[in-house]
């Protein structure tokens, strides 16, 4: 029910292009890494618990956000000058205010979406942390489900930060994939990367799928690129 709750709430803000979020920002100066905890089978039953509990705060917010009174920004410069260059056939729809970037490579292929929330009218009682981490989180699953028949068991690595100054902040979330069914072997690069700033939430966030491990290092070095151009 929860999860029928926030792709109602999604599809509603795609459709209208504004919906409600600015959050009162905190004064403040963390770093933090999570890394997944280790639990014991004598914690395991009071572990899913918390894990069930979280989940449900979690999906909370993220329907919330959707139903606040948010708008699309403009991030044609972003695109424009982060696809420069770039060495995959490429496609972009932009509409609803997202740039949905489809990529092709010779032997693979992925996508990219870039996006820029104003916040600024707003009434969410979360903080900027929060917000990062808990949207992050659940934009790089999104993005991460989109390649078919990989798992989080394939993941051959796994990074995972948030940080913030003052009043801006940002998140980055990134794995690299490797699975081999005894015949062939697929590579892959997933990332999410987001910004809050201005009472702005930029993000980007991609994901490819290839049989050469050369075009999934095109495609970190191509995230990297769209990281440098959004502003911290």
């Amino acid at each position: 029910m929860k999860n029928i709750l926030i792709f109602a709430a999604l599809s509603a803000v795609i459709l209208t292009g504004c919906g409600n979020i600015s959050p009162p920002f905190k004064a403040e100066q963390t770093t933090v890494t999570t890394a997944a905890p280790t639990v014991s089978a004598a914690a395991s039953s009071e572990a899913e618990s918390t894990v069930d509990e979280e989940q449900v705060k979690s999906n909370t917010f993220i329907a919330e956000f959707f139903d606040s009174n948010i708008c699309f920004a403009d991030v044609s410069e972003i695109v424009t000058e982060s696809l420069k260059g770039c060495s995959f056939e490429n496609e972009i729809d932009n509409s609803n205010g997202v740039n949905k970037i489809t990529l092709k490579g010779s032997n693979g292929g992925g996508m990219i979406d870039v996006l820029c929330i104003d916040l600024s009218q707003s009434n969410l009682d979360y903080d900027m942390e929060y917000i990062l981490e808990n949207f992050g989180d659940y934009y790089f699953n999104q993005t991460s489900a989109q390649m078919s028949g990989i798992t989080e068991d394939d993941f051959v690595s796994n990074y995972r930060m948030t940080s913030s100054v003052v009043s801006k902040g940002k998140y980055q979330r990134y794995a690299s994939i490797q699975k081999t069914d005894g015949m062939a072997s697929q590579f892959g690069y997933t990332e999410t990367y987001a910004v809050l700033s201005e009472n702005k939430l930029t993000v980007v966030s991609g994901a490819f799928l290839s049989s050469d491990m050369m075009e999934r290092q095109s495609f970190s070095q191509l995230m990297s690129q769209f990281v440098e151009n959004v502003k911290y």
